[in-house]
């Protein structure tokens, strides 16, 4: 099960109100942009009016699931040796089976952003978080979300947001000290310069550190983001995002020798507001598949660890 704190998942809010992609992205590389000529290019900014309210909602899903392998594989700690597995637990039959391993974390959240300045280079945005409900099972298990109380110190921040997207909060308050060691590192998703329909960037995103069976999910996601269509007059444009995870290197929270081997995968869609100047709707569902494989003398199998990351966050 993910033990995240009410204040982590706070941070991760405040950190999607202001465009409304991915919870805690990293440094992004200027991918070069490939062009197209169907029509003329257009700038995608993030530069809402001074005075706007965005009034945003997201919803987040987390499942977790892990299990032994049948045998070690070629992982660098070099075990090749097949190992019996535990007996099965009921229920044991079926997809249930699988199902009843799986622990589901569900948070729904309310926010809103008050854009207080705006000039050519950065936007100031006051963002708060107005309220927030959680729930946490297994995937059998059926249970309404819960009010999560919201601490003073942690729910407001002042955010400044560059025109593609790139975060930095201003003088946050100690409360919000890990929502700003967050954002500090947090690219743009939008590329800097003019585009056409058709046209593609990159852009290297680092997946959320969660807590793990004892030892932190984390990698980066090599993403690829399109410029797909342009509906409403021109005025909503419409982004497509997919990508690949890959980590391979030693687990710190783990005995030595251990080796922490991910991948996954990222597909997502964002849609920008070209007259708000805002990212009104972002999809994402990231898939990663973890394996921990002992060191040398290990008594166990390496184990599989399944995670699903699923999150919208609309704004009006």
């Amino acid at each position: 099960m993910v033990a995240t704190p009410c204040r982590r998942w706070i941070g991760a809010a405040l950190a999607v109100l202001a465009v409304g992609g991915l919870p805690a992205p990293a440094p992004a590389q200027n991918g070069a942009v490939g062009k197209s000529s169907r029509v003329e290019p257009l700038l995608l900014l993030v530069r809402p009016r001074v005075g706007d309210t965005l009034r945003l909602f997201m919803e987040q899903s987390i499942e977790i699931g892990g299990r032994r392998a049948l045998a070690a594989s070629s992982s660098p700690s070099g075990m090749n040796r097949r190992r019996e597995l535990p007996p099965a637990r009921d229920p044991d039959y079926g997809p249930r089976q699988a199902r009843a391993t799986t622990r589901i974390t569900k948070l729904q959240l309310f926010a809103h952003s008050l854009v207080e300045s705006s000039d050519l280079t950065v936007t100031t945005l006051l963002a708060t978080t107005d309220s927030m409900t959680m729930w946490a099972g297994s995937a059998l298990e059926r249970g309404e979300p819960v009010s999560m109380p919201l601490p003073l110190d942690g729910r407001q921040v002042r955010v400044r947001v560059s025109p593609d997207g790139t975060m930095r909060v201003s003088e946050p308050p100690p409360g919000a000290m890990e929502l700003g060691s967050t954002l500090a590192a947090m690219p743009g998703l939008l590329p800097e310069e003019a585009v056409r329909v058709g046209d593609r960037w990159e852009r290297d995103m680092a997946l959320p550190s969660l807590p793990v069976s004892g030892y932190r999910a984390d990698g980066v996601v090599h993403t690829r983001l399109r410029f797909d269509s342009l509906t409403s007059g021109g005025r909503i444009a419409w982004i497509s995002m997919s990508g690949e995870l890959r980590r391979d290197g030693a687990a710190r929270e783990m005995p030595p020798g251990t080796r922490l081997i991910t991948a996954g995968t990222i597909e997502g869609l964002l849609v920008v507001d070209r007259t708000r100047a805002w990212i009104v709707d972002a999809r994402t569902t990231l898939d990663v598949l973890s394996e921990v494989a002992p060191g040398p003398g290990g008594p166990l199998a390496p184990m599989l660890l399944e995670m699903r990351i699923l999150q919208r966050v609309r704004v009006r």
